[in-house]
C-alpha cells in the first residue's frame, strides 16, 4: 500500500500561524455557542487496507485516517469556546474497510453526535441491512470509490438502497460526479424517481466559484423542498450567497469537510486544467511542476477551513442586518438539526 505522511501533515495543519490565532479569536466572537458540523470523515488508521494511484495522488490521501479523538482535537483549535456536534461518515475512497469504519464510529461515537452510513454499491444486502441499525442517521455514498470511477448517481447511489432510504426516510449525502450545472439531468431523474428522497447536495454542488447558469441551476432544483445543501469546503462568497438567496436560509447546511479543511491551500483557475487549488506545503498529491509554476499563490495561506468560513460568514453579511443573526443560526445549527435529527 501507499503510504503518506499524516503524522507531519497534522503536525504542520496543528501548529498555527500568529494569523490564525487571530482568525479563531475572531470567529469565537461571532459564530454561535452550539455548532453543527453536517459534514466530517471519521475512520481508524487500521481501517486503510490499501490506496490506488488514483487516490493517492488526490487530496483525498493527505489524511487516510482521522480518529473520533483527532476530530474533537482539531474542534477544540478551532472552535475552543463552542459545543460542536458532528455528523460523521467513513473517509470515501476504495480500499477502506468501510464495514468496519461503519462499526467504529456507530459504536465510538458520543450520544450528541450522529453518523452516516457508508453504503457500498457492489454489496447491496449489506448496505440495506445497515440502514435498519437505529444510530444511522444518513447514508454516503461515492462516485470515485467506483472502479471505474462513476459518472452517473444510479452507478453508485443503486436505486434498491434509495428504495429502502426512501421508505426509511433516511437522507442521503450526494456528491455529484461532477458540478451540478453538468448533472442536472441525472439529478432531476433521481428526484422523478424518489420523489420523497431527502437528499443533501454536498460542496453547494461541486463549485468553487461562481460559473455561469448555476443560479438558474439553483432555482430549479430550489423547487424541490426535500433537497438541502452543505457548505463543505466551497471558499466563495459568491456561491454561498447565491445558495442562501436562491435555495433558502433554511436549507443550507454548514459542512467543514473534516479532515481535508485542515490543509492550508487556495482555490486558483489554472489556464489549461480549470479550477485547482494550490497548496503552501509540498503534499505528497502535489504536481511539482504546477508548485514550482503557481505556488507563489499559496504564500502565507491559512487554514482552507478558513476561506469557506469566512465565504460563509461574507455572505450572510450580504442579507439586511436584521437578519443575519438568524440566518447564522440556521447554517451553523438549526438546519442540520432539524434535518438530521440532531
Amino acid at each position: 500500500m501507499m503510504h503518506n505522511n499524516k503524522e507531519a501533515y497534522l503536525g504542520y495543519a496543528l501548529d498555527l500561524k500568529p494569523e490564525e490565532v487571530k482568525i479563531i479569536e475572531d470567529f469565537a466572537n461571532w459564530l454561535p455557542d452550539d455548532i453543527i458540523d453536517s459534514h466530517a470523515h471519521s475512520n481508524l488508521p487500521e481501517h486503510v487496507e490499501d490506496m490506488q494511484e488514483k487516490t493517492y495522488r488526490h487530496m483525498l490521501s493527505t489524511f487516510p485516517s482521522f480518529t473520533i479523538e483527532e476530530s474533537r482535537q482539531a474542534q477544540r483549535f478551532f472552535y475552543p469556546t463552542k459545543r460542536v456536534r458532528t455528523l460523521r461518515f467513513a473517509k470515501t475512497f476504495r480500499g477502506i474497510n468501510h464495514r468496519a469504519a461503519n462499526v467504529y464510529l456507530l459504536n465510538h461515537s458520543s450520544g450528541e453526535d450522529r453518523v452516516a452510513l457508508f453504503g457500498l454499491p457492489e454489496d447491496v444486502p449489506y448496505t440495506v441491512s445497515m440502514l435498519g441499525h437505529p444510530k444511522v442517521s444518513a447514508l454516503k455514498m461515492y462516485y470515485s470509490y467506483c472502479e471505474p470511477t462513476a459518472t452517473k448517481i444510479y452507478q453508485f447511489f443503486k436505486p434498491e438502497i434509495l428504495e429502502v432510504a426512501q421508505s426509511r426516510d433516511i437522507p442521503i449525502i450526494l456528491h455529484l460526479p461532477f458540478r451540478i450545472t453538468e448533472c442536472a439531468e441525472d439529478l432531476h431523474q433521481l428526484i422523478r424517481d424518489f420523489p420523497r428522497q431527502k437528499i443533501t447536495l454536498a460542496h453547494l454542488g461541486l463549485t468553487k466559484f461562481l460559473i455561469p447558469g448555476l443560479e438558474e441551476i439553483y432555482r430549479e432544483f430550489s423547487r424541490y423542498p426535500q433537497v438541502m445543501m452543505d457548505t463543505a469546503l466551497c471558499p466563495s462568497v459568491e456561491v454561498v450567497e447565491v445558495a442562501l438567496r436562491v435555495f433558502g436560509t433554511d436549507r443550507i447546511m454548514f459542512g467543514s469537510d473534516e479532515p481535508l479543511h485542515l490543509i492550508r491551500s487556495k482555490a486558483y483557475e489554472h489556464p489549461e486544467k480549470g479550477q485547482r487549488i494550490i497548496t503552501e506545503y509540498p503534499y505528497h498529491w502535489v504536481d511539482s511542476d504546477e508548485h514550482a509554476r503557481f505556488g507563489h499563490l499559496a504564500q502565507g495561506v491559512v487554514h482552507c477551513h478558513w476561506l469557506s468560513m469566512e465565504a460563509i460568514r461574507s455572505a450572510i453579511d450580504r442579507f439586511p442586518e436584521h437578519d443575519r443573526e438568524d440566518i447564522k443560526n440556521k447554517v451553523f445549527h438549526d438546519n442540520a438539526s432539524a434535518f438530521y435529527g440532531f
